[in-house]
C-alpha cells in the first residue's frame, strides 16, 4: 500500500461555495479528480497506479452499468438490432477498461494529465484513457467514488481539510463538454449552446472524445477572439476567415477580413481542420454577436478525423 500524500497536494482542494459568497459555515471542500491528477503527475509512481487502477475499474463499472440498462430497454424492443449493437459496444468497451485495470502494477509507468475538456486522461500500456462517465449528470458522482475509493487506499483524508478559492474560468473558457449516446443517432458531444458533434459509431470513443474536445475548446476561444476584435472595431468578413500557421508551432495566424486584419492565436487543432471552420461558421458569427445558434455536424468522424482517416 502507498504511503500518505505529501501536503502540497493540499492545495488540490476546492470549496464548493459560489464566488461571491461569504466565508463557508458547515460546508466541507470538495477535491476534483483533475486537480488529484495534476499533483500525481509528478508524484511517486505507485500513487499514479493506484489513481489509474481505480479510475479504470469504476468506468469499467460504469459502462457497464450503462450496458444494463439498454438490456432492460431491449426487453422491450427485441428486434431492435441498432440498440442490440449499441449493448455490444458499450459492453466490449466495459471489458476493455477492465482488462486494462487488472494489468496495472505499482511499478507500471502511467501517464496522468488533463484534457481539453478539463477531464482526467490516463495513458496506461500505450493507450489513452478519458476518464469520464458516459452521462454527464453523473459525472461528478463518478468523480467522488474514484476520489473516495483512491483516498481510502492511499490515506489522503487530509486534502479536504484545508479549503481554497476555486480557480475561475477566463471569458473565453469553453462550456464543460456534454456526451449522450442514443442507440439509433449514435453518440454525439456538445458544449451545450448550440454546437453539437454527432457520431455514426463508437468505435475510437477515446479519440473522438479528444477530438470533440480539442475542436470545441478551439472554438469558443476563437468566438472570444474575435468578439473582443469586434468590440474594438474591427470589421469581421466571414468569407475572409482563415486560419495560417505561423513559424511557432504552438501559434497560427487568424485573418478576419480582406484587409488583412488579423490575431495571434493557439489553434492547432482548427489549423490541421480547414473544413470544419467553414462549417462552423454561422454558430461563430451568432457567437459573435452574443446570440445562440444551434449546428449539428453528422459524421463528425469524418470531419473531425485526419484527411482520410474517419474517426468513425
Amino acid at each position: 500500500m502507498s504511503g500518505p500524500i505529501p501536503l502540497i497536494f493540499l492545495l488540490a482542494c476546492l470549496l464548493a461555495t459560489p464566488a461571491n459568497a461569504g466565508p463557508a459555515v458547515g460546508l466541507q471542500p470538495v477535491l476534483r479528480l483533475n486537480s488529484l491528477a495534476t499533483r500525481l503527475a509528478d508524484g511517486p509512481a505507485p500513487l499514479q497506479a493506484d489513481l489509474a487502477r481505480i479510475a479504470l475499474s469504476a468506468l469499467s463499472a460504469v459502462y457497464a452499468q450503462e450496458a444494463q440498462r439498454a438490456r432492460q430497454d431491449l426487453r422491450h424492443r427485441p428486434r431492435d438490432h441498432d440498440l442490440q449493437g449499441w449493448i455490444a459496444g458499450v459492453q466490449r468497451l466495459a471489458q476493455e477498461y477492465a482488462a486494462l485495470a487488472e494489468r496495472v502494477t505499482p511499478d507500471m509507468p502511467v501517464e496522468l494529465s488533463v484534457g481539453p475538456d478539463r477531464s482526467l486522461h490516463l495513458v496506461v500500456d500505450g493507450r489513452l484513457v478519458v476518464v469520464s462517465s458516459p452521462r454527464m449528470n453523473e459525472q461528478v458522482a463518478f468523480e467522488q467514488d474514484i476520489i473516495r475509493q483512491f483516498c481510502a487506499l492511499d490515506r489522503c483524508d487530509d486534502l479536504v481539510q484545508v479549503p481554497v478559492a476555486p480557480d475561475l474560468p477566463g471569458a473565453d473558457a469553453a462550456p464543460p463538454l456534454q456526451w449522450t449516446f442514443s442507440d439509433h443517432a449514435g453518440p454525439s458531444c456538445s458544449s451545450g449552446d448550440g454546437l453539437e458533434f454527432q457520431f455514426r459509431n463508437l468505435r475510437n470513443l477515446t479519440r473522438k472524445r479528444t477530438a470533440c474536445a480539442s475542436a470545441l475548446t478551439e472554438l469558443h476561444h476563437l468566438a472570444a477572439a474575435i468578439a473582443r476584435q469586434v468590440a474594438m472595431g474591427v470589421h469581421m468578413d466571414w468569407e475572409a476567415l482563415a486560419i495560417y500557421n505561423r513559424p511557432e508551432p504552438d501559434q497560427q495566424k487568424v485573418v478576419l477580413n480582406h484587409d488583412g486584419e488579423a490575431v495571434q492565436l493557439s489553434l492547432p487543432f482548427l489549423s490541421a481542420h480547414p473544413g470544419l471552420l467553414r462549417q462552423v461558421v454561422p454558430w461563430l458569427d451568432a457567437s459573435v454577436r452574443g446570440q445562440r445558434f444551434s449546428l449539428v455536424l453528422i459524421n463528425a468522424g469524418d470531419r473531425l478525423g485526419m484527411p482520410g482517416k474517419s474517426l468513425d
